[in-house]
């Protein structure tokens, strides 16, 4: 007699990899599945997640916080902040859990004062905006119904930022040295007219979550740390990031694509 596969078991199958493939992007897990995951999610996470009532997670003491005295005084004397100004102006929430890369691309396309397109939002005021961020983008790259359950991976971003009017170039963290990962901040914080799109893994720099994206927008020296602008800005403030840290969480491997994650950087073409 053929062996019958348990439905618990089963059931706790496909709830873990869909946690596998949720936790690869920032995306939701299903209503549907959520009370039956919590046991799952506790025995899988490496941190205990202590939801307080008042609002954002607690920031790691790692992670220094913007909002903090030390986080803006940081931020005065930081030599490399150029980017910090346009983000800033154009600084958006990411519109649902699985919208960190959408969130993070529209800030920074924005922030590059390149052509904007005409936005059905708000006529007469051309704009990018992430209800529209597909509208020029190739479905069979990334399309909204999928990107809003799996989020993106960096090459899938990547390709998807050459349908708009800028320089795009893509680095695995793979592919860096430490060095090489924190020179290309530093070099590219210090400009207002190039930005940072950091994919990595937030329980590599002590947060609660998985894979995520966010622009970096500032580097200082004295402290090796960067100004992380956490799209998900009902969870985590901005906050200053060791850099070894964020080399760790883009060196982490994206369970869809197979590889790790890293950098992109977008700027206005030559």
């Amino acid at each position: 007699m053929p062996q019958r596969f348990p439905f618990s078991a089963l059931k706790a199958s496909l709830l873990a990899a869909w946690l596998a493939a949720a936790l690869a992007a920032c995306a939701p897990l299903p209503s549907s599945m959520q009370s039956s995951s919590a046991s799952l999610l506790e025995a899988s996470s490496a941190q205990a997640v202590v939801q307080p009532a008042d609002g954002p997670l607690a920031v790691p003491p790692t992670l220094t916080s913007l909002v903090d005295p030390a986080g803006q005084g940081r931020l005065i004397s930081a030599a490399s902040k150029q980017s910090y100004w346009p983000l800033s102006a154009y600084f958006e929430t990411q519109k649902n859990e699985a919208y960190c890369s959408v969130a993070t691309s529209v800030m920074a396309l924005n922030a590059l004062g390149v052509q904007r397109p005409e936005s059905s939002l708000y006529p007469g005021f051309p704009y990018f905006s992430q209800d529209e961020f597909f509208r020029t983008i190739d479905p069979q790259v990334a399309n909204a119904a999928r990107v809003s359950m799996e989020g993106m991976t960096l090459d899938q971003l990547a390709t998807a930022l050459t349908s708009f009017p800028v320089d795009v170039r893509k680095y695995h963290a793979s592919d860096l040295t430490l060095a090489q990962f924190r020179d290309l901040i530093r070099t590219t914080t210090a400009r207002n007219d190039r930005f940072v799109l950091l994919n990595f893994k937030r329980t590599a720099i002590g947060e609660v979550g998985g894979g995520h994206w966010s622009p970096l927008a500032a580097f200082d020296p004295a402290t090796d740390t960067a100004l992380l602008l956490d799209v998900a800005r009902y969870k985590y403030p901005p906050v200053w990031v060791p850099v070894a840290q964020l080399y760790d969480g883009a060196l982490a491997v994206d369970s869809v694509s197979g590889l790790a994650r890293g950098l992109v950087i977008i700027g206005k073409p030559h």
